[in-house]
């Protein structure tokens, strides 16, 4: 997450996002402000304010990290022969095994599945991932052309949110790295 000049910030952003997570699935996102932010995660609102801004970016503050988990499984899965499989590790891989993150994966899914405000920002929040994952589609099928190299990356993006979204109620076993990779097992690259 991109911050201003000034004391650098010492706010640990997965136990925030967990703590958030939990409260707003008891309490609701709507019903939730700052003042019961602070009181969930210990650090005072103004800190919270002041590192995130809006409440929709603790949200979405794991998704800085899963573009670096992309992108480093992008390089690491280049030789891979075959597209699908090298375009379904390099997701799986971008899904975090953080513990902050398992422990708080099920509420953040029910919660962006179903608080209008953060669907309607989820589109922005994934921007990096889809369009980064759109190039590397682009470069391994130059014959398809952007726009269709375009389309399959959002293609991929909404697979992945399904099988997140599904092992979030319970109807996928397991970790969601499993849940993304059976998924995705099912998509292939043909003309």
């Amino acid at each position: 997450m991109t911050r201003g000049r000034g004391r650098p910030s010492v706010v640990d952003v997965g136990a925030v996002s967990e703590a958030a997570f939990l409260l707003w699935s008891d309490r609701g996102y709507g019903e939730t402000g700052w003042k019961e932010l602070a009181e969930a995660t210990g650090v005072s609102a103004r800190t919270l304010m002041r590192h995130f801004g809006t409440r929709d970016r603790i949200a979405w503050a794991g998704v800085e990290a899963a573009n670096e988990r992309l992108e480093q499984a992008i390089a690491e899965f280049r030789d891979e022969p075959d597209a699908a499989v090298a375009i379904r590790r390099a997701i799986v891989a971008s899904v975090s095994h953080d513990v902050h993150v398992r422990r708080s994966a099920a509420a953040w899914f029910r919660l962006i599945a179903a608080e209008p405000e953060l669907v309607a920002t989820a589109a922005a929040a994934n921007r990096v991932w889809t369009a980064r994952l759109a190039a590397h589609l682009a470069e391994r099928l130059p014959a398809a052309g952007r726009a269709v190299c375009a389309a399959l990356a959002a293609a991929y993006e909404a697979a992945t949110f399904a099988a997140l979204s599904a092992w979030a109620e319970g109807d996928a076993p397991g970790d969601p790295a499993d849940a993304v990779d059976a998924a995705l097992a099912w998509i292939r690259l043909a003309r």
